[in-house]
């Protein structure tokens, strides 16, 4: 909520109070009519966060080295009269979340003064850009007023101190008892309290997170985890009763004391909770009760004033006793105003749509319309479109795609920056920088590491690359995005999506609903403001979801559909969201397929339940179905990724039924395809466990890992032709890992719970079980819950070699730092010292080469990690021998080494606008593998360099 100085009166808080007589004293308990947190700013201008409407409040450190402080104001007096005697009070807090949990001293200390409460959120105790009148590191209420030191004016002899470790508890600081009686004999004084954590958590080798985050006010869904205080007293002997103050304000006092302070004296009222105190209304209006006042939202902004004052300041009244919260001024759309738009399909340069062809698909700017009343949207689309063309393909036949990246600014240039801010701290942009890097994935794919969607194959703008797929695998929806490394999250909520179909004969004398019976429904989420342009974090966050579900493009459609049976196409494409659809009206959806084509049977449900990047075919019936029938699918899942907490009512689609011939129901065979099983557990299968875990980072506070590893880190070498068993073990309590692997393809095995030991690892608890029904037959991606091992047995298939991905596909966690590669080596070796198809590196070292770096001289990228320097390697390190010399190693002038350079990427003048340099070493390049990296070439590597390299950062 937002609210000024002059208007501080205007604001009506509810406040939560429940009173309890004692034999020889009252009690109440008191939630905070605000809370907030201060985050520690290096740069007050550029960076000034805060988290008024933030679910938690946080105090500690980061491990950025930023301090956090939790600031709380109950405003006592509205609840104990003046002048009472206190005869105790304590503060209860609640522990959502921590990291490790280790005791930590916290301590409570009184606040000398007062401080406001704006609209930002804190994400992960990074806070976000403070908004009017909220409390920061500097601000008392930004940017009207600051502290006289940063960080708040308080008293620095803590009056209370507990002990903070496990997380879902509740703590206590104890002995408030003066501070409370303080603030009853002298309102003024009542400023609130402050908590601080561990602050000293530096060493010279870094910081340890150590923050702890406890429930705020602003916590709807728990109301019982906020901040209580509780105060037992003795009342007055005087009467009392609710004073309303000249300022707006309110507390419990005598009526004599009131008349003094030129107050409206409420009697009968026991609490300020039973009465409504404005500025905005006359003493007279307030005693006959004509004082009538609500929100009032002026953009973004929240005020409580009369209807009257509203409209003087040209804002919107939201009625009468309305209170502002973080959503009260939030754009609301319309739903089900505008028609579902079916994707186009691909039109080929050459050849013809599902069959042998080639394809130029573009990455351009545009601008689409999402909502009817919303101005046009800035997006990133294939082929100008948002969702990107649909590629249909039949099985078996070979398809080029000749990908472009035409990213242009508003001026028609090749964009050197990205259009949303880039974090620079993350492994891939801290030496890509804001450049728009692309590289398309062809998600659920069968195709060579090369054309795979290799994130280190990612090209800028102005760059191209041409990919043969094969098409060589089971029909089924597919579908291709973005995989930019670093920015995946980025360039898909830009809008680089779009289906790629593979049929098949099977499929198709199923004679399943086609042509207008068949609908794909892409499911995505985004945040847009009034001018109808995406808001995204500026820096890197664990998680985000957008208050509008996109689906084909629009927000909140209407699907107009005859009374026939349709297969509808679902794709998750959220970047966070798990979809738990439901009809209002409890639909069957008879499920025929998952990510890797169709069932064996179908299986009927009432929801359709999927992760980020998940599929889902199945058939609906609306023949019975009266004309006008109106069907709302909704999604119920929390937005946060916990399964246990509450679920929500959030629309995203609606099917409009139009007259139209009852056509004939569609009858689901018994049997789908007769070929799909579940793949067998044999004991001679290797056996891997993958550890996911939320890791403390200098980047951003925090990060997902697989098993504490990154990117670069390959220790996974399966075997072409062979079936490994694969167990995802989620140790967060929390989020759910929804688990992709690229090329293979798997079947779910086995889950069970797990016990974590508070060491790090954890233990098998109970029973395992078979998977889920849903989820029987061929998948590419599978949800691991938190607490849980989720077994799965990988197929490698023949005639593919070298890198391929594996990530969590909340792509939040995938770019920081939640993916890595595995290498899949040939098997094949006749040791005739040549280099063949069918061996690499790995299993014939005698004929096939490993180097000893990845890199190459002349691809644009300074690899300092891997020796390059302006000596050796002037065209892609920058500076002079002379001068300042990027990169690493032996300096060289005229066959004589003259010293060496350990710039590195260090200065500024080795990143300058052009310029890539990267300190981490390369991976190195394998012979064999089908990649044609590093210094490998016709010559000294055929096997791998059949065409030119296209791995190139020059722009």
């Amino acid at each position: 909520m937002m609210t000024t100085p002059m208007l501080a009166a205007l604001l009506i808080v509810l406040v939560a109070v429940t009173t309890t007589i004692t034999t020889n004293a009252i009690q109440v308990t008191i939630t905070p009519v605000k809370d907030n947190t201060l985050v520690e700013t290096l740069d007050p201008n550029t960076e000034l966060n805060s988290g008024g409407a933030s679910k938690g409040i946080f105090a500690g450190m980061r491990v950025d080295g930023k301090r956090l402080r939790a600031v709380m104001d109950f405003q006592v007096t509205r609840e104990v009269p003046v002048g009472s005697t206190v005869v105790s009070a304590y503060l209860t807090v609640y522990n959502n979340k921590v990291k490790f949990p280790y005791k930590y001293n916290h301590t409570l200390h009184e606040l000398f003064q007062s401080f406001g409460e704006g609209s930002s959120s804190s994400v992960g105790g990074k806070g976000s850009p403070a908004t009017n009148f909220d409390a920061t590191w500097i601000h008392s209420q930004y940017p009207l007023s600051t502290w006289t030191t940063p960080g708040g004016d308080f008293n620095s002899k803590a009056m209370s101190w507990i002990e903070v470790d496990f997380a879902q508890r509740y703590f206590t600081f104890p002995g408030l008892k003066n501070i409370v009686q303080k603030w009853v004999n002298d309102p003024s004084t009542d400023h609130g309290l402050l908590i601080i954590g561990k602050e000293d958590a530096c060493t010279d080798t870094g910081c340890t997170g150590t923050a702890r985050q406890f429930a705020s006010k602003d916590d709807a869904d728990f109301p019982d985890h906020w901040p209580t205080l509780t105060v037992n007293f003795n009342p007055p002997l005087a009467q009392y009763a609710a004073c309303c103050t000249p300022d707006g304000g309110c507390r419990l006092e005598s009526q004599d004391q009131c008349n003094i302070e030129g107050g409206v004296y409420n009697s009968g009222s026991t609490s300020c909770d039973q009465v409504t105190c404005s500025s905005e209304c006359t003493s007279q209006q307030i005693l006959s009760g004509n004082c009538v006042t609500g929100a009032c939202c002026n953009g973004d902004s929240c005020v409580i004033v009369t209807e009257t004052t509203c409209t003087d300041l040209g804002g919107e009244y939201k009625g009468d006793n309305g209170v502002c919260s973080s959503d009260t001024c939030a754009l609301t759309l319309e739903p089900f105003v505008d028609q579902l738009p079916m994707p186009a399909i691909a039109t080929p340069d050459q050849g013809r749509t599902g069959a042998a062809a080639k394809y130029t698909i573009t990455m351009d700017q545009i601008r689409q319309k999402l909502h009817r009343d919303l101005p046009s949207t800035v997006l990133w689309g294939y082929n100008k479109m948002f969702p990107g063309p649909t590629l249909e393909v039949w099985k078996g036949d070979q398809i080029e795609v000749n990908w472009m990246n035409n990213l242009r600014d508003g001026q028609g240039k090749l964009r050197k920056t990205h259009y949303l801010h880039v974090d620079e701290c993350l492994h891939g942009p801290n030496f890509s920088k804001q450049v728009p890097m692309t590289e398309p994935h062809i998600h659920g794919g069968k195709n060579p590491a090369p054309v795979d969607g290799h994130p280190d194959y990612e090209f800028p703008p102005g760059g191209s690359s041409t990919r043969t797929y094969p098409n060589q695998q089971r029909p089924g929806t597919i579908w291709y995005h973005d995989h930019g490394l670093g920015i995946t999250r980025l360039n898909v909520y830009m809008g680089m999506a779009g289906l790629y179909l593979i049929r098949d004969e099977v499929e198709t004398n199923l004679q399943l609903p086609s042509g207008k019976y068949e609908v794909p429904i892409v499911i995505m989420d985004r945040n847009v403001g009034r001018d109808g342009q995406l808001i995204y974090p500026y820096d890197w966050v664990g998680s985000y979801t957008g208050d509008f579900f996109i689906v084909n493009g629009k927000i909140n459609p209407y699907v107009p559909v005859e009374r026939a049976s349709y297969r509808l196409r679902f794709l998750n494409g959220c970047g966070s969201r798990m979809l738990q659809l439901q009809t209002d009206d409890s639909m069957t959806f008879t499920l025929i397929g998952s990510e890797v084509g169709l069932r064996k049977n179908p299986l009927q449900l009432n929801e359709v339940f999927i992760a980020p990047g998940e599929r889902v075919d199945v058939i609906v019936d609306f023949t019975n179905r009266a004309i006008a029938d109106k069907i709302t699918l909704k999604n119920i899942f929390p937005r946060s990724h916990n399964p246990n907490d509450p679920k929500i009512d959030e629309n995203v689609l609606q099917f409009h039924v139009i007259e139209s011939t009852v056509r004939a129901p569609y009858v689901v065979p018994s049997v789908l395809d007769s070929s799909v099983s579940q793949f067998s557990a044999k004991s001679s299968q290797p056996k891997r466990d993958f550890k996911l875990m939320e890791e403390s980072s200098t980047c951003g506070g925090k990060k997902f890992t697989i098993n504490n590893l990154g990117w670069d880190d390959i220790t996974e070498f399966p075997v072409v032709g062979t079936r490994e068993q694969w167990t995802f073990v989620n140790m967060d309590t929390i989020h759910i890992h929804p688990m992709h692997a690229h090329l293979a393809t798997f079947t779910v095995l086995k889950r069970q719970p797990i016990v974590l030991d508070g060491n790090g690892g954890y233990t098998l608890d109970g029973s395992s079980s078979g998977p889920l029904p849903r989820e029987l037959g061929y998948k590419d991606t599978v949800i691991v819950f938190p607490l849980e091992a989720v077994t799965v047995i990988m197929d490698f298939p023949s005639g593919f070699g070298g890198r391929f991905a594996y990530h969590c596909h909340v792509i939040e966690h995938e770019d920081h730092d939640m993916m890595r590669q595995f290498f899949l080596i040939q098997k094949n070796c006749n040791n005739n010292n040549i280099c063949e198809e069918g061996e690499d590196c790995y299993s014939c070292p005698n004929d096939c080469e490993l180097a000893a770096t990845g890199s190459r001289c002349g691809n644009g990228l300074c690899e300092a990690g891997d020796g390059e320097n302006c000596s050796n390697c002037p065209e892609d390190c920058a500076g002079t021998a002379e001068t300042t010399c990027c990169g690493t190693g032996a300096i060289v002038f005229a066959d004589f080494s003259v010293g060496t350079t350990n710039v590195g990427c260090a200065d500024a003048s080795c990143k300058v606008e052009g310029r890539f340099c990267r300190m981490l070493p390369q991976v190195p390049s394998c012979c064999g593998d089908t990649e044609c990296l590093g210094e490998e070439s016709p010559l000294t590597c055929p096997s791998d360099c059949k065409s030119p390299q296209t791995l190139s950062w020059l722009m």
